[in-house]
């Protein structure tokens, strides 16, 4: 996109806010807000009518934000927390509980269930990850175990896509920017013949991320693409049958983190010290290490691909007023990862050892030492069969429920390759996680203002996992490493958990309600541990106890000109599973640690408010405020110091450990909000109208590590989105040019420091820059009949 168009689209953009506040004291005060509906809780009912705190973003909504993944809700929508998806599976977080899951740790329920659909998708799967033929997206926030099952004890993101329809329509959507996106999607719906429809949807994206390989000359690129297909048979007025099938493709090219910081004059491997060539100026040529960086330099060009093959059979069969559904899905993804381990600009253990890598072989007759070209293999396979069945009353009756049972078989293999001999691990493991649950919620309304809503669940849980270390360097130097080592369990237990709401209705525009909930976090095998002879077994965290309490108020006021969601929570997690680098370990590797804390708790008050303030203005406000904490959780890992063989304050004994009881949780910044306008202008006659857009979220400084590490803040920030555009009458056609992150705000995704070890056990910090780090102007179409 050349200059001149970025001005115009800047100038266009520019004049969005006045224009609006403009537009919106002349404008006729008609208009009325439309009803939302919510399908999370396995039917069809009104936003306002369901006793938990939601959010629903429309499909017109994420592609006004030109949002095209799962992490995109971060601005959506404030009690959310998902680190960048790219080259790597999503810690995923809800009201600051934050499950910080390693892709290393497969089998490792998130703690937020993401479905499409309403079919749970395995959590090491990124099959939710991209939000393309997305229909809406809903939130469900807090623990929903009852519904959500083993995976909900944070919340449940449930992905909805579009349906078949019994008339032909279409659409195309086309998106380019100037930083190098470029999005296509398409879809088509209607008749085959008469009780036979379909839908088709097709997508492609490729983006740049702005994280560049000085070395290579080359920026972090990925390409989403894949198709959805769907068929509804209506054989008879009472029986529907839908099949569906989805294929997917995910290609990413280069690596996702940057340093952020580094302790001064520290050298890789050696510490303080060693042979130039680890040095950081020649390991980091031309980057200074800050939260300004969007700079690596590396010879290795790494790249991950993701495929995704996805079936299910949806049956509904109406018996009378009762519905009986049957839904039976199986997906299929596959992972190859080859990711940079350091990110430096030197094949250094080459360098170290002597290895004439690359290069012909030693001419000395020597046994030459192994190459190693600072990478990493990762091998993921995911396969997860599951059934469910239900039986679901009609709603509007004094007395309904719906009953079901469910089942799912989730098998992960997981190769692991990485042949530098300081931290040599070379595994095959294969954890099963199978889940039967019986669960029952029921309605009744026993005056005409007051209702009860009682929910329960019992879920039985069979666990198991096999794991082959074929080598694995304990610690360096000297080098100490075990082969051959092998293990392999099994764990089962039962768990019942529950919800119990009380709605009181003032109108029937407005309700309040009270609700206790009773779930739970599964236990979970720590995948990523590391097998010795002295600890030969994969250890275990058990299973999580929640208590939730939430007071809320849900409305639609001045002939619903005014709608206001709002929840007052406090929740309460016994046992918390925490997941956190064993910064003890003398290996340059550490291995992940996944235990219990004691207690964490996270507690604070949410709104969603939307305002027609006149037929041609839309204003929203999301807004969350969140004290999530732990509350007990003595004897944790250390984070490491900016001095080799320092100490961290508060850090006590050998190997040091800390007290975070008090501290705050990862990724949950206390205050978050998200502002929206939309002014829609018309130009009289047949020439459509003119749309002004709007959109600013802000949230607060948010410590992204468990262990507090002083440099893991990220600071506080502002993102303004701009747009202008033109749609034609009968809203078939519509061109807007956008401005997103308008300031031009930097900001990252994720802050991790698993490379401290390697560089001399000091504090090394590296970050994911956001997509939408810096400003960038775009043009959409879209077009439909």
């Amino acid at each position: 996109m050349n200059k001149s168009i970025r001005n115009a689209i800047l100038l266009a953009c520019a004049t969005v806010v006045p224009a609006t506040l403009l537009a919106a004291e002349a404008a006729s005060d008609t208009g009325g807000l439309e009803e939302v509906v919510i399908t999370a809780q396995k039917r069809t009912e009104r936003l306002a009518d369901v006793p938990v705190a939601a959010s629903v973003v429309s499909s017109d909504t994420v592609d006004k934000l030109n949002a095209g993944d799962i992490s995109d809700l971060n601005r959506l929508v404030p009690s959310v927390q998902l680190n960048g998806t790219i080259n790597g599976r999503v810690p995923m977080g809800i009201r600051g509980i934050s499950s910080v899951s390693n892709e290393g740790t497969v089998g490792l329920a998130s703690g937020v269930a993401i479905m499409i659909d309403g079919v749970p998708v395995p959590s090491d799967s990124r099959a939710g990850n991209a939000l393309e033929d997305v229909q809406s997206i809903e939130v469900l926030k807090g623990p929903q175990a009852t519904l959500g099952g083993r995976t909900a004890a944070q919340g449940v993101i449930n992905i909805v896509t579009r349906k078949p329809s019994d008339t032909l329509t279409g659409s195309l959507g086309l998106t380019a920017t100037d930083d190098n996106e470029y999005r296509a999607s398409g879809f088509l719906a209607g008749p085959i013949t008469s009780g036979i429809d379909y839908s088709l949807s097709a997508y492609y994206t490729k983006r740049d991320f702005p994280i560049k390989n000085l070395h290579l000359g080359k920026t972090t690129q990925e390409k989403v693409y894949g198709a959805r297909g769907k068929l509804l048979f209506k054989p008879t007025e009472n029986l529907d049958i839908t099949l569906m099938a989805r294929v997917g493709k995910d290609d990413s090219d280069g690596f996702n983190f940057v340093y952020t910081h580094t302790s001064p004059g520290i050298y890789l491997l050696t510490g303080n010290g060693g042979p130039p060539f680890l040095a950081q100026d020649v390991l980091l040529p031309g980057i200074t290490p800050s939260l300004d960086n969007q700079y690596y330099s590396s010879p290795n060009d790494v790249y991950s691909t993701v495929k995704d093959t996805d079936f299910s059979a949806d049956i509904q069969y109406r018996i009378g007023d009762l519905t009986l559904g049957s839904t039976t899905a199986y997906m299929h993804e596959k992972q190859v990862n080859v990711q940079d381990l350091f990110a430096v600009d030197v094949y250094f253990f080459n360098l170290l050892t002597g290895a004439p890598c690359p290069g012909p072989g030693s001419t000395t007759g020597a046994p030459e030492p192994p190459c190693f070209y600072n990478t990493q293999t990762q091998h993921i396979d995911v396969k997860q069969f599951s059934e469910e069945l239900k039986l679901a009353s009609p709603t509007d009756r004094d007395f309904s429920y719906l009953v079901g049972v469910f089942y799912s078989d989730t098998k992960v293999a997981y190769q692991l390759e990485r042949n530098l001999l300081p931290a040599l691990q070379n595994l095959d493991v294969r954890p099963d996680t199978k889940t039967t649950d019986v669960y029952g919620r029921a309605t009744w309304k026993f005056a005409p203002q007051w209702a009860v809503v009682a929910g329960l669940r019992y879920n039985y849980d069979q666990l198991s996992y096999d794991y082959n270390q074929i080598s694995y360097t304990a610690s360096f130097p000297p080098p100490v490493i075990y082969t051959g080592l092998t293990a392999s369990d099994s764990h089962s237990e039962s768990t019942a958990v529950g919800d119990l709401s009380f709605q009181y209705k003032f109108n029937p525009d407005s309700m309040g309600y009270f609700t206790y909930a009773r779930g739970y976090a599964p236990a979970a095998w720590n995948t990523a541990a590391n097998l010795t002879p002295t600890a030969p077994k994969v250890g275990m965290a058990t299973k999580e106890n929640i208590d939730h309490f939430e007071l809320g108020l849900k409305g639609t006021y001045f002939d619903r000109k005014l709608s206001v969601n709002a929840a007052v929570f406090d929740t309460i997690y016994k046992d918390f599973q925490v997941q956190i680098f064993d910064q003890s370990n003398t290996s340059i590797n550490p291995p992940l640690i996944l235990a219990n804390a004691g207690k964490a708790e996270t507690k604070g008050v949410e709104v969603d408010s939307a305002v027609a303030a006149t037929d041609l203005l839309r204003l929203t406000l999301s807004a969350a405020y969140i004290d999530a904490k732990f509350k007990d959780y003595a004897g944790a890992p250390c984070y490491y110091p900016d001095v080799s063989g320092g100490a961290v304050a508060g850090c006590t004994g050998t190997p040091a450990v800390q007290d975070l009881t008090g501290k705050v949780m990862p990724n949950s910044p206390k205050f978050k909000f998200v502002l929206g306008a939309e002014q829609r202008l018309p130009l009289g006659g047949s020439s459509g109208e003119v749309l002004l857009g709007a959109n600013y979220s802000w949230r607060d400084k948010a410590q992204m590590l468990v262990d507090q590490n002083p440099y893991g803040f990220q600071p506080s920030f502002g993102i303004l989105n701009l747009s202008v555009g033109w749609q034609a009458t009968g809203r078939k056609l519509s061109v807007t040019a956008f401005c997103n992150n308008v300031f031009d705000k930097h900001y990252f995704t994720d802050l991790e420091d698993f490379w401290s070890a390697p560089w001399g056990g000091t504090n090394t910090i590296v970050g994911q820059p956001a997509r939408d780090t810096n400003r960038y102007f775009g043009v959409r179409l879209n077009a439909g009949f």
